[in-house]
This record gives C-alpha cells, structure tokens and sequence, in this order.
C-alpha cells in the first residue's frame, strides 16, 4: 500500500487532495514537524532532504509534490495516452510548483507577480471548469 508522508501546512495536503479524489487506496502518516520527526534517520532513508511530502509505494521512494503527483496520477489516476496531453499536464504541474509558487510565496516578487500569474489563470477558468477543459485531473491540484 502506498504511505504518504506529510506535515502540518505542507504540500503533502495537494498529494493528499488528489488521493482522495482519485479514491487511491493509501496510509497517511502525519509526521510531527515541530519535534523534528521529519529529520530522523527513519525518514531521512524516505528523503535524505528531510522535506515532506515524500511516499513510499513499495519498494520505491519518491519526493517533491510535483513528482509525486504526476507519479501517482500516472500509476493510480487518470494520464491521457497522447504524448501531447501528458506534456500539457505536466507544463501546468511544473508551472504550479515553480512560477506560480515562488510568485505568490515569495514576498520580494508577489505584489507584481500574483496579478500577473493569475489573470491568464482567470480567464481560463471563466471558458472552462478545470485547467484542461472539462474535466478534473492531477493538473487542477498541483
């Protein structure tokens, strides 16, 4: 069974979203930051970062939000066949966890960058329910 590890105020919360969305049969392990569970040598085998989130499914280890979605949405979820459509999903996942996120999160640069970066997100969302038309996929929690 796949574990998910995460924290309080972390993004595992997205890993977790899209779990649950997709109906993945998996274990979350809430790990507590504050005491500093996510830097014991248990852990730091899962993510030698000492970072959250991070999953284990398996024998395999994988961390980074962005690389654990598109990961579980590939094995787990829905991913188009098309080469095209994958690369899309992947633009939006690596623009959500780069651009998006170091223009909103990063105070030097959000009064000029949130304006920008959301207004072409708006009117996307005024023409269509989700990121990629019509339907939901790992693209819309990432």
């Amino acid at each position: 069974m796949l574990k998910l590890y995460g924290g309080a105020r972390s993004r595992a919360s997205i890993v977790h979203w899209y779990l649950e969305e997709i109906e993945a049969d998996y274990e979350f392990i809430n790990l507590d930051m504050q005491s500093g569970e996510h830097l014991k040598s248990d852990f730091l085998e899962i993510n030698p970062m000492g970072k959250v989130p991070a999953i284990v499914d398996g024998e395999f280890k994988l961390w980074e939000s962005g690389a654990i979605l598109l990961y579980v949405a590939e094995k787990y979820g829905k991913m188009p066949d098309s080469l095209e459509q994958k690369a899309e999903i992947f633009q939006w996942v690596l623009f959500a966890n780069a651009t998006l996120a170091s223009g909103i999160f990063v105070e030097a640069s959000r009064e000029k960058e949130t304006p920008r970066l959301l207004t072409p997100l708006n009117k996307i969302f005024e023409t269509q329910p989700y990121l990629m038309a019509e339907e939901f996929n790992v693209a819309d929690v990432a």
